[in-house]
């Protein structure tokens, strides 16, 4: 029963694709013929390759070389965050068009077919742009939180990072770059909020991206724990071996007291359960805690909030949202999460989400920003 399940929805997902891309298709072709004349049959097998090439790549890149894979998986990426824009620009130019069918605001609307397309297309070119300089081009997002407990330090000076998601799109420059960027704040803490990996430990054992993680200077270490995409390979032991070695502390829904000061406790993602990992309620993890020093929690999805709030937490740190990453998905994530962006406090609980470091799918941030988060954690006033 569960499998017919799954198949019906794989059919309807298919069905709804094709019938968006058709549409995409059929509009861009228009537009397109409107500045020269193009051959029907050559544009569609060109489309619909374009169209299925991310679905052609995740099916046969394991049994493609490198140099034939690559360039499917980047048409594939690119055409998805063009074609989700153009979807909406060709709906929303419909719609008037419809409206003016009736009303007649524009009543040389037609005359200016070839203008509206040129407008599209620097459109296109100029979110795809602004884009990629969100994407690749991180900053340093800054929060003083005060909590109610007492830490032996005055101050803990602690960088966040989520949603890395290394692999074959965000490589080895890519992570070379954030590690200097994360020892340059010389934080007292580091913690890696889930997803290291993108989907495969493939290019992450390639490239020895553990030993690039391993150059991460902290005073106290770098701490990590699981996020969804982690999992998705089902070689979770190989890759927290491979960061353990590397002097990462790995929690997997554990704890450690660091400097008789302050406990890190990490939880497996939410998703963990589809590969019958053991999964704990955080109340179990953390029922042996001295609950009078600080608590900070690393929980990928920031969906746990009340279940941290509920078992006397000062700070979790999330990712996972990526702050919806490409507009209109950040309001689909804002509508979601309680907190799917930022700070909030709930009485003495606090929780920072970030929108993440990486990119999923096209290497692309449009109402979104890479991020590094650094966090001063000190006692307040009373």
């Amino acid at each position: 029963m569960k499998s017919l399940k799954y198949v019906f929805l794989i059919i309807i997902f298919l069905l709804l694709f094709i019938v968006l891309n058709y549409y995409v298709g059929k509009r861009t072709f228009s537009r397109l013929s409107e500045i020269h004349k193009i051959n029907n049959k050559v544009f569609w097998a060109l489309f619909w390759f374009t169209a299925f090439s991310y679905i052609i790549y995740g099916m046969l890149n394991k049994y493609f070389p490198k140099y034939l894979s690559s360039p499917i998986m980047y048409i594939g990426i690119y055409y998805m965050a063009i074609a989700l824009y153009l979807l909406m620009l060709f709906a929303i130019t419909d719609i008037l068009l419809i409206i003016n069918k009736k009303f007649n605001f524009f009543p040389n609307i037609k005359d200016r077919s070839l203008l509206f397309t040129i407008i599209f297309f620097i459109l296109i070119i100029g979110l795809i742009a602004m884009g990629s300089f969100n994407a690749n081009n991180s900053y340093v997002k800054k929060y003083d939180i005060k909590i109610d407990k007492a830490l032996k330090e005055e101050k803990l000076n602690i960088v966040l990072i989520s949603d890395i998601h290394l692999g074959d799109i965000v490589g080895n420059a890519r992570l070379k770059k954030m590690v200097n960027e994360i020892n340059r704040l010389n934080p007292d803490l580091v913690l890696i909020a889930g997803d290291l990996i993108d989907s495969s430990m493939k290019p992450f054992i390639e490239n020895n991206m553990a030993l690039e993680l391993g150059n991460i200077k902290s005073k106290y270490g770098t701490f990590f724990a699981l996020g969804n995409h982690d999992l998705f390979d089902n070689k979770v032991e190989e890759l927290c071996s491979l960061l353990q070695n590397q002097g990462i502390t790995v929690l997997r829904n554990d704890y450690k007291l660091i400097n008789n000061s302050f406990y890190v406790v990490g939880r497996d993602d939410v998703s963990a359960s589809r590969i019958k990992a053991t999964t704990k309620e955080l109340k179990d993890i953390t029922k042996d805690i001295d609950s009078t020093k600080p608590i900070i929690v690393i929980d990928h999805n920031p969906s746990r909030i009340n279940e941290s709030a509920e078992a006397n937490i000062d700070l979790q740190v999330s990712g996972h949202t990526h702050r919806g990453q490409l507009f209109p998905f950040n309001l689909i994530t804002k509508g979601i999460f309680e907190d799917h962006y930022g700070y909030m406090k709930k009485n003495s609980f606090n929780i920072v989400v970030s929108s993440g470091y990486g990119t999923w799918g096209p290497p692309l941030r449009i109402g979104s920003r890479s991020e590094i988060v650094n966090i001063t954690l000190q006692k307040g006033t009373p």
